[in-house]
């Protein structure tokens, strides 16, 4: 039971008393059975009415009990809607504990000035006679069941007001929490947002750099070979003239129709020294007569010639370090042959991954909740993009390869093998590139940067003069015919242990396989070996 609140007195008659009751014996009295029989329903109806009141006092025991002891986590509260939210749940607490209190307080009034018109009338009832006690009855039960209303009303209203006040301060804090977690989010999705957008912008600008700066690479690869072919050019000038001043020295020397050009040679020499050179073509037509000339003498050995007196160990290492690879104008050939198409394949190639990698950027900056898988789409489409890119030039490199073995450019059908190198380039790049992006744990931009970086530089040029060799050798095999013999020429003396094998195993027949079991070149990642037709 609260504190503060009265204690009804049980100082009354109780129901056994009121039916035990004796009355003394009058002349003109009541019939005592009549009064002793409603003396016993007045006992029985207080009798319920007492059980009433227990049942009354425990349930407003246990509603005070429930008011003054309401079941919220505090400690919650304030750690999920802060300071000023818990503030307010106190405010509305100990207006719930007020009302409470207030209601509690007017309940225990109630009842004390019921039990004291109780009192007075089961004073009056024991003082009165019978037909009083249906009166004080009355009078009780009234004003208990007034109590017991006023009660409740009270009861209720304090509890729904207090239920109003801790919801409302629930709402309000469940509101500012959702406002700023909000806040958060938008916070957060911006800064993804443009974080993304920066990523997306900074790999594509590096793609713009690198594109560039593989044209810069391919025009000064030109500017080299155009400055390489202009440097063979003036050393060939060179050795022809020398060829042509030996030659009019030889004629200079003999009889007859030689001694009529030795002017010419003398006019030459001086137009030389006065700053005419003669033609290339001039040159060459005088060395090409003066070799075909009959009875043409050898210049005898200058005594500055370290060869003369040398004896024939000297001649013998002399020639020794004269004679040049047997292969390597072979090799200089295939070279000659294949270096376009490679260098034109690989500026493709790069530029298809560039054109690729800014495709997978503008679907990112336009859907950045875009997945890996979706992202990339189709592997088949994927393929298809650097089949095609492929393909032209390593048909371009199998026509090569024909023309190395003495075909006619065109003249030989490329078929499955080009289909095969472009097929294998292919899915070469776009495996690596697809299990670099999928399988990556970075941000999804992050890794399409990444994934197309590593195939730039020295790994795509790797990759393409494989697949380039390939299809070059592939031509060279099909040129040679399906009755021919082909021979593996070793690209360098310290080649690996395969190549070797391959290159002692003499004359194979094209249809057959070379030891390490590869029809042609390359045998492993990296080989430049060449495969040559064998005539004879």
């Amino acid at each position: 039971m609260p504190e503060g609140r009265p204690p009804i007195s049980s100082s009354r008659i109780s129901t056994g008393d009121i039916a035990r009751h004796s009355f003394a014996i009058a002349r003109r009295g009541f019939d005592t059975d009549e009064v002793r029989a409603y003396l016993q329903s007045v006992a029985r109806s207080l009798e319920t009415l007492e059980e009433r009141e227990t049942e009354l006092r425990a349930a407003m025991a246990e509603a005070g009990e429930r008011a003054a002891h309401p079941v919220v986590d505090e400690a919650t509260l304030t750690a999920s809607l802060g300071q000023h939210s818990a503030q307010i749940l106190r405010h509305a607490h100990e207006e719930a504990a007020r009302i409470v209190a207030q209601a509690q307080e007017g309940s225990a009034t109630l009842l004390r000035d019921a039990q004291s018109q109780v009192d007075e009338l089961q004073a009056r009832t024991e003082a009165a006679s019978a037909e009083r006690v249906v009166e004080v009855e009355l009078m009780v039960a009234n004003a208990e069941k007034e109590a017991r209303v006023e009660r409740e009303r009270i009861l209720a209203g304090a509890d729904a007001e207090g239920e109003h006040i801790i919801n409302r301060a629930k709402d309000e804090g469940r509101s500012l929490l959702e406002q700023v977690q909000e806040a958060r989010r938008r916070v957060l999705a911006d800064l993804s947002t443009r974080r993304r957008a920066l990523t997306i912008q900074i790999e594509q600008l590096r793609a713009a750099r690198d594109e560039m700066a593989a044209s810069v690479h391919g025009v000064g690869d030109k500017v080299g070979d155009i400055l390489a072919q202009l440097e063979r050019t003036d050393d060939e000038a060179r050795a022809a003239a020398l060829a042509a001043g030996d030659q009019a020295r030889l004629h200079g020397d003999g009889d007859g129709p030689h001694d009529q050009e030795a002017p010419d040679a003398a006019a030459g020499e001086d137009a030389d020294h006065d700053g005419v050179a003669p033609s290339v073509d001039e040159l060459f037509a005088r060395i090409r007569a003066g070799s075909d000339e009959p009875g043409a003498k050898a210049e005898p050995p200058s005594p500055a010639d370290p060869a003369a007196g040398a004896g024939p160990q000297g001649e013998a290492e002399l020639e020794a370090e004269a004679i040049p690879n047997p292969d390597a104008p072979l090799m200089a050939r295939r070279d000659e042959l294949l270096a376009p198409v490679t260098a034109q394949l690989s500026r493709h190639i790069k530029r298809a991954l560039g054109d690729d990698q800014n495709r997978l950027l503008d679907v990112l900056r336009s859907a950045p909740s875009t997945e890996g898988a979706v992202l990339l789409g189709s592997e088949d489409a994927h393929l298809e993009v650097f089949t095609s890119a492929a393909h032209g030039h390593l048909v371009d490199a199998f026509a090569a390869g024909t023309v190395f073995a003495g075909g006619q450019a065109g003249s030989i059908p490329a078929g499955a093998a080009v289909d095969l190198s472009s097929s294998g380039l292919a899915r070469s790049v776009v495996t690596m590139l697809r299990r670099r992006i999928e399988d990556g744990t970075e941000d999804l931009g992050d890794r399409v940067g990444a994934a197309f970086r590593e195939w730039r530089g020295e790994r795509i040029e790797r990759l393409v003069g494989d697949f380039s060799l390939q299809a070059f050798s592939a031509g060279v095999a099909a040129a040679a015919g399906s009755g021919g013999t082909v021979r593996w020429v070793a690209a360098s003396a310290d080649g690996c242990s395969d190549c070797d094998d391959n290159a002692l195993a003499g004359a194979v027949a094209v249809s057959e396989a070379f030891p390490t079991g590869h029809p042609y070149p390359p045998a492993h990642s990296g080989c430049r070996c060449l495969v040559a037709p064998v005539t004879g």
